[in-house]
């Protein structure tokens, strides 16, 4: 067994599944995390998920700062006594608290720490919260230039799948319109502690580059609307949802049409009462 996890098995702390903690060990996948991420000396970096800070010395010691949340007292507690680098800063706070909204504490502290720098993401993204934060952050709610991290192996096929695929659906679809993802490989769960009974994946998402003109929100919540009726055809789905829509999309199903189609519906709909 890894001698951090020893230690910390040895302090009596237990990993919580509900905080989806499952911990990068293996030095050469995370030396290869490092390399990939390709920091710059005057970055800013932030990790999501401290845990025993493995990867947080790494990738300290290619940046100007970084700052690490973790929501796990115990664990933030042991990674901040073992790492004592002057540019590392911890917090220990839920990153998406209601699971969608960035920490504002967390929001506040990396832009005092910016000046100007580039901001990016590299992390074993907690299983439980790794694409919601990557939405988040798609959506600028921190300025990340890049995220470089693990997710589970089916969250990282839901954000690069396309129409017709079982994975296609919101996540990929809203993350989609406004960043670029890429899976780099997938990543065996041997690499882990505790050994997940899934396959991960190391993914990159670049943010940016792709504006969005309109009411997001409205967009965001009309995409996971009528996939929660992926099945039915758009006409009588959208009428559920309070709208009336005639275009060449109105007899398919929301899970056959592409990112670009569903727009077209979105724009040309109408609410019924109008």
């Amino acid at each position: 067994m890894n001698p951090l996890a020893q230690e910390l098995l040895d302090l009596g702390w237990k990993p919580k599944r509900q905080f989806g903690q499952n911990f990068l060990f293996d030095a050469h996948f995370l030396e290869l995390m490092v390399r990939e991420a390709d920091l710059r000396a005057d970055d800013v970096v932030v990790e999501f998920g401290t845990g025993p800070g493995q990867l947080t010395e790494r990738l300290a010691q290619q940046a100007a700062f970084v700052l690490t949340i973790d929501i796990d007292p115990q664990l933030h507690a042991f990674a901040k006594a073992r790492l004592t680098l002057p540019n590392i800063e911890f917090l220990q706070a839920d990153a998406i608290p209601g699971g969608d909204t960035l920490s504002p504490e967390l929001v506040q502290r990396v832009k005092a720490r910016l000046d100007g720098r580039r901001l990016r993401v590299v992390s074993n993204f907690p299983y439980a919260v790794g694409g919601s934060i990557l939405l988040a952050l798609a959506e600028g709610q921190l300025p990340a230039h890049d995220a470089l991290g693990t997710l589970q192996d089916e969250v990282a096929d839901r954000l690069i799948a396309g129409a017709a695929q079982e994975a296609y659906g919101p996540l990929g679809i809203l993350i989609g319109r406004l960043a670029t993802t890429k899976k780099i490989r997938e990543v065996p769960p041997q690499l882990f502690w505790p050994m997940p009974q899934v396959y991960s994946a190391l993914v990159r998402v670049e943010f940016g580059a792709k504006a969005f003109e309109g009411n997001w929100p409205g967009y965001k919540a009309f995409v996971k609307s009528v996939f929660s009726q992926r099945r039915k055809m758009m006409s009588s789905g959208l009428k559920r949802l309070g709208f009336r829509y005639e275009g060449e999309h109105a007899m398919k199903r929301p899970e056959a049409l592409t990112p670009e189609e569903l727009e077209t519906v979105w724009r040309e709909s109408k609410p019924l009462s109008g």
